[in-house]
């Protein structure tokens, strides 16, 4: 009977608090809270749990003075001091309130990535869009207001775009505003660019890749915004003590914006109008100690029409019908299995449709895909000098195309009208696989061995042309010292035909796969020692030489006719010193393309000058970011007056050099201020973010009258200014 005594007199003297930090409700540990006078400490545990025993009767002051945090002191009866919530406030709200845990796994010396962290924070990313962020990167490019991205002076369409590993049409809505999952259910964004490794092929160009994150599961967490373009949400949290949850969605009304301002601006003559939104819901379940599944759905809407308020020269053929919309959904499950203490294996699969329509006058494209694609890898880790990555990388796919689209020869860019090429309206039903393996390995001599050795082999068959192609990779790095990291590497690299240039009906079906060979070298170097403040600083430079490349032919429509190279230098330098941060992001490249009876010119994505400068400044509640671009113009080819076609009555142009003239250079500059309340439960933030605020008018292309006697530059997007708040919890 004692001990029940002693127990309950124990539980009566003994009183329990809660510490966590306002706003995001995040649990201190390990945190000394002091209740004077009575010289009583406690020790949160790792749930921010802190308690006392023996307290004393009478008023009390409780004390908690944490490194970062504002000091809280308050005055109030001990018994009552002891048995609240705390909140501790933060002396600084950066960015947005977003844990990321660990570092990211970056197996491969060339690959660039972006953690959530980072992203949401970087100025010119649009609130924190992390395909926008990695535009930031060197050697990345956007095609004016195209959805597609340009890498090292690549074509747009020799990028690859994956999530969670798996190919997707597109991670950038119409308009490249914003990619095709909201921010903050990504965990990271990747850019692999010239002489990556062998887990991803089928892009000559580069691969820009997003990863989900896993839903939290330490309580229900959520987040909703609304500004002038977009609105988006997103809740997560736990569903037991093994799985957890996550639901987000967004719709942009961007598109009926800008018809409200070509409606109210004589001047405001095109525009692409983009109309978007997408959805992402995730669930995640240990299964046991030794296996991890998640799944996750994304899906994507872009619908585009043009905004002509007031057509060039009246020509009627600007009045009818542009539309373009693109959609996409995949359901990606994945299977993490620990076999042992080395060896780890990674199985997903991806189950989806695209469906792709173009409309233009009442001559269309309708494309309609059901894919099916698959990874599987084994990592093995034999001995601490000794890795080794195998896997599979498939894909299945069947397509419905329907198209009633004349046959062009556009080959500078300059097409003939469309009542002029050759009729060609079909259907057809196409079915194509594409197999992929590889192997990577990493061998030191030692396990204090400065060098690392990747001696990599990809294979992939494509059976649209039954093609089998060895492409063998090899990464090298030497680690001079804690702070100085230098690596090389070499490999080639393919990918199958584009449909249009395969189609039996449209191409030509014995077109080949073009390739590449990459050569890159480079170097990094951090003179932070052992902090977060100060510089580092990267130097790369690349080589690529692009073979069997395919252009429209005169016999054939589509033949391996063309060859290219590709050379240049980046830089980038990140510098951090206190509330200040900021990046020199520069690249310098040259792109050319050999194509038979034209000689050698610059490639239609030629930018041999890319710089950014950002910079932000965090003050307290504030956050004042700031970004700078200017891009050398792309090139085009002049239309030199036209020829009078009687017998369609319509006018042909008559092209000049190709690509021997540019636009002029891009430059813009956006701004980005937020300003944070902070309350005990939750977090609301004010934002102004203004694209182009100096409202430069750059060129995008160029819209000709319907005789060529006049034409007109096509701008991208005026000055953008929207104002939205956040609020999180």
């Amino acid at each position: 009977m004692s001990w029940i005594l002693v127990l309950l007199f124990s539980a009566l003297s003994f009183s329990q608090g809660i510490l966590l930090e306002k706003g995001t409700r995040k649990p201190l540990k390990d945190v000394s809270v002091f209740l004077l006078p009575a010289k009583l400490k406690a020790v949160t545990d790792p749930k921010g749990a802190f308690g006392f025993e023996s307290v004393p009767e009478g008023q009390c002051t409780i004390i908690i003075n944490l490194s970062g945090y504002n000091k809280y002191e308050r005055n109030l009866k001990c018994a009552d001091a002891v048995k609240q919530t705390v909140y501790l406030e933060k002396k600084f709200y950066t960015g947005f309130e977003t844990t990321v845990t660990g570092k990211v796994n970056k197996r491969d010396d060339q690959a660039q990535s972006l953690t959530q962290e980072e992203f949401i924070k970087a100025p010119g990313s649009f609130g924190g869009d992390p395909v926008r962020a990695a535009q930031n990167l060197p050697g990345v490019a956007s095609q004016g207001g195209s959805a597609q991205i340009i890498v090292q002076g690549a074509s747009p369409d020799d990028t690859g775009y994956v999530v969670n590993g798996h190919r997707v049409p597109l991670v950038f809505h119409f308009g490249g505003l914003s990619s095709v999952i909201i921010p903050e259910a990504v965990e990271r964004v990747d850019l692999l660019p010239s002489g990556y490794g062998p887990e991803y092929s089928r892009a000559i160009g580069g691969i820009i890749g997003l990863t989900t994150k896993a839903p939290k599961d330490d309580r229900i967490h959520g987040m909703a915004y609304v500004d002038l373009l977009n609105a988006g949400g997103l809740i997560e949290g736990p569903i037991d003590d093994k799985s957890s949850f996550l639901v987000a969605g967004r719709y942009s009304y961007i598109g009926q914006v800008l018809k409200a301002v070509a409606e109210e601006n004589d001047d405001f003559e095109l525009t692409a109008a983009p109309t978007y939104y997408d959805f992402t819901s995730m669930y995640k379940r240990k299964i046991n100690d030794k296996n991890d599944f998640k799944t996750t759905l994304i899906a994507s809407k872009d619908e585009l029409e043009l905004v002509v308020n007031k057509p060039i020269n009246d020509d009627p053929s600007l009045r009818g019908d542009f539309y373009n919309r693109t959609e996409f959904f995949r359901i990606i499950p994945q299977l993490t299995t620990q076999l042992d203490g080395r060896h780890r294996m990674d199985n997903s699969i991806a189950l989806g449709r695209d469906n792709l329509l173009v409309n233009v006058a009442g001559k269309y494209l309708d494309i309609n895909s059901t894919v099916i694609s698959q990874r599987s890898e084994l990592v093995s880790e034999w001995k601490p000098t000794y890795k080794t990555y195998v896997g599979l990388d498939n894909q299945w796919s069947d397509t419905k195309v329907g198209l009633n689209l004349p046959a062009q020869n556009n080959i500078g860019g300059v097409g003939t009208p469309f009542s002029v090429g050759e009729e060609r309206k079909f259907e057809t039903q196409v079915a194509q696989t594409q197999l992929g393996a590889y192997l990577r390995q990493e061998i030191k001599t030692s396990e204090d061995s400065k060098w690392t050795y990747l001696p990599n082999l990809r294979v992939d068959h494509f059976t649209v042309n039954t093609e089998t192609h060895l492409q063998p990779r090899f990464q090298l790095r030497y680690q001079w010292d804690p702070t100085l990291l230098l690596r090389g590497s070499w490999g080639k690299y393919v990918q199958s035909p584009q449909p249009q240039e395969s189609s039996s009906d449209y191409g030509n079906r014995k077109v080949r796969s073009p390739y590449a060979f990459h050569y890159t070298t480079g170097f990094t170097k951090d003179f932070r020692q052992g902090t977060n403040q100060g510089f580092e600083f990267t130097n790369n430079y690349f080589y690529k030489e692009l073979k069997d490349l395919v252009y429209p032919d005169i016999k054939k429509r589509y033949a391996n006719s063309g060859t290219g190279t590709i050379y240049g230098a980046e830089i980038q330098t990140k510098y951090r010193k206190n509330e200040w941060s900021g990046q020199l992001v520069y690249t310098y490249l040259k792109s050319t393309r050999h194509i038979p009876g034209f000689g050698t010119r610059p490639s239609e994505t030629d930018q041999n000058h890319n710089l950014n400068l950002i910079g932000a400044y965090n003050k307290e509640r504030w956050t004042f970011s700031a970004r700078f671009r200017f891009v050398t113009g792309l090139p085009y080819t002049p239309v030199n007056g036209s020829t009078y076609d009687s017998d369609n009555d319509v006018y042909i142009p008559n092209a000049g050099r190709i690509y021997s003239q540019r636009f002029d250079a891009f430059n813009q500059l956006d701004i980005r201020i937020d300003r944070k309340y902070i309350f005990e439960t939750w977090i609301l933030t004010a934002y102004v973010d203004i694209q182009n605020i100096m409202n430069q008018a750059n060129s995008q292309n160029i819209q000709y009258s319907y005789d060529y006697t006049e034409s007109d530059k096509v701008r991208g997007l005026p000055i953008l200014p929207t104002f939205g708040v956040k609020g999180e919890f």
